[in-house]
């Protein structure tokens, strides 16, 4: 069992998880998905990025780390953002884990009460056109 401390620094958040997360966490701690996952054993996989994108996009590694950039763009603590966004500041903690295994509803309605749109990409691996899906209202 984690700290509330030791789970700030695993997940490099900017302010300690409430005891409910925390407890949360341990619970879920060493097992392989959350939230359905599954995507690894299915065989999907994020696709590379090309140099256009990474020069007229922020990169990041994972939609946690995303939703992190968003909120400190905005220049939010998690406890604000919680408020702005109708979310606990522990869900906030969660979704911004990057290890977080979301859903893509998830993704996508988090995005729109950030006030972006979340889009889902799929880029055929030997070459044509990407196919795209908004993810969100």
């Amino acid at each position: 069992m984690k700290t509330a401390q030791e789970w700030q620094q695993h997940l490099g958040l900017d302010e300690l998880p409430d005891d409910d997360f925390v407890t949360a966490l341990n619970s879920l701690e060493g097992q392989d998905a959350v939230d359905g996952g599954g995507l690894e054993d299915q065989g999907l996989v994020a696709a590379q990025t090309s140099p256009a994108e990474l020069v007229s996009a922020l990169v990041v590694e994972s939609a946690g780390e995303a939703f992190k950039a968003v909120r400190q763009e905005q220049g939010l603590t998690v406890r604000q953002a919680a408020e702005s966004w109708g979310v606990s500041p522990g869900r906030i903690s969660q979704m911004e884990s990057p290890e977080a295994n979301l859903y893509m509803s998830t993704v996508g309605s988090a995005a729109l009460r950030m006030g972006y749109r979340a889009k889902l990409v799929l880029e055929p691996l030997d070459g044509g056109q990407p196919i795209e899906a908004s993810l969100g209202q």
